[in-house]
């Protein structure tokens, strides 16, 4: 791990995440503000000097502000997501204030040093060593902002002893500068320390979420992505794509499970590729995937994606010097994100199509062993409620699930089992082949 200070060496989500932490504070650097208010006030009425009495109110005005920018911090995250360019912005007002208010409580520290009134050093060295502590142990995961505070706090009063010269000072200075080198030392301790937490908890994240082969989202991943998607569709469509790969298990038996794991992953490269934008890509099982697409703003929109993930697995893949061809059985559906909760609707299995069909032979218009048409099966689909303990949407919520490219006898029965649970959460009641 970089050893570099600031934002130089830092990932736009650690930046993000380090610069959230200035909210934190807020009743500390209330007191912070109070106290050099009391204190400030205090040197300004016993030094007798007018330009004292501006630095106390000018400290006290900025410490209090520096008290809204914080309250106001966790609101403005909440508005909208940050990017790199906004955390910035945030950190840049932050070093201000915070610069700001070191510049005067190092005027007020100076002008107690050089005072005649024996008690004014007493005060303005615990006003120095108070907020250089509070600085350092809350502010040290900037580590520019909060070095140069201490230092700013601390230089003027070190130069107001020194000035002095006589034989108490020496040992006062000494001290300052010595616990001054001790804060930077704990400052980079810190922020090191801080990061490296950061990253390891970002780390264990995303081995928790991700696929560790594929690097694509898992279930747990899938539904934290779910829900971004519908929060960027802003009252539109999305769209679920539910595939299985045709053909990775005899690539395993005559290859070996290394080359199904190298094609693995390259499949999972090219959904990456084609699934641009917003989409969220995971795999969910040995040779499943799902990717949530939204927002569709063109009614062909989740069509043209079917077709162009279905083309991009059918081209040819080169594993350990070998040419392998794998197909997919691809289907989708629609819905407006309005309708659709899925943590609810994945916390219950429901029955797999297949058995709900026998269960319900009647209803289905079967006769006998003679497959129904497509009329007839979407009747008795629109006719059949829906199972499970969990609640779909209504049938106006959403458009048929379509399938491609039926490549065995069976599609359709495995369709239905990789798409059942999918087609219940999305509120799909009707199926139409092409």
């Amino acid at each position: 791990m970089s050893r570099r200070f600031g934002s130089d060496s830092e990932t736009d989500s650690l930046f993000i995440a380090l610069v959230d932490e200035l909210a934190t504070g807020l009743f500390p650097a209330a007191i912070m503000a109070a106290t050099y208010c009391g204190v400030a006030s205090f040197v300004a009425f016993r030094v007798q000097s007018s330009i004292l009495w501006v630095i106390a109110g000018t400290g006290t005005l900025i410490g209090v502000s520096k008290c809204l920018l914080k309250r106001r911090h966790p609101c403005a995250r909440q508005d909208r997501p940050w990017d790199r360019q906004r955390a910035a912005w945030w950190e840049g007002a932050n070093a201000v204030f915070t610069w700001g208010f070191a510049v005067l409580i190092g005027c007020v520290a100076a002008c107690g040093f050089l005072a005649v009134d024996p008690a004014l050093p007493v005060l303005v060295t615990g006003l120095v060593f108070g907020y250089c502590s509070g600085t350092v142990t809350r502010i040290a995961f900037r580590p520019r902002i909060a070095g140069i505070a201490i230092c700013i706090a601390t230089v003027p009063a070190i130069l107001a002893l020194a000035s002095r010269g006589d034989s108490n000072s020496i040992p006062i200075t000494t001290v300052f500068t010595v616990f001054l080198c001790g804060g930077l030392e704990t400052i980079r301790y810190l922020y090191l320390n801080t990061r490296r937490q950061i990253i390891l908890r970002y780390d264990m994240a995303t081995l928790a979420k991700n696929d560790p082969l594929t690097r694509l989202l898992n279930r747990l991943g899938l539904r934290e992505a779910y829900r971004g998607v519908l929060a960027e569709a802003r009252g539109n469509a999305i769209a679920v794509h539910c595939l299985d790969l045709d053909g990775l298990k005899p690539v395993n038996d005559q290859y070996g499970h290394a080359a199904g794991d190298e094609l693995l992953q390259v499949i999972a490269d090219r959904l990456r590729a084609v699934a641009h934008g917003k989409a969220a890509v995971a795999r969910v099982g040995g040779d499943e995937f799902v990717i949530v697409q939204g927002p569709i703003l063109k009614p062909d929109e989740a069509a043209h994606l079917a077709e162009r993930i279905d083309h991009t697995i059918a081209e040819p893949y080169q594993i350990q010097g070998r040419e392998v061809r794998v197909g997919t059985s691809i289907g989708f559906a629609t819905a407006p994100p309005g309708s659709l909760e899925l943590d609810p609707l994945m916390a219950e299995p429901i029955p797999r199509q297949g058995e709900q069909a026998r269960r319900d032979g009647s209803a289905s218009g079967r006769t006998g062993g003679r497959r129904p048409s497509g009329r007839e099966r979407e009747a008795s689909n629109l006719s059949r409620p829906c199972t499970g303990r969990a609640t779909a949407p209504p049938l106006d919520h959403a458009s048929p699930a379509y399938s491609m490219r039926p490549r065995k006898s069976d599609w359709m029965m495995r369709l239905d089992q990789k798409l059942g649970p999918m087609r219940n959460l999305l509120g799909v009641v009707s199926k139409r082949q092409f």
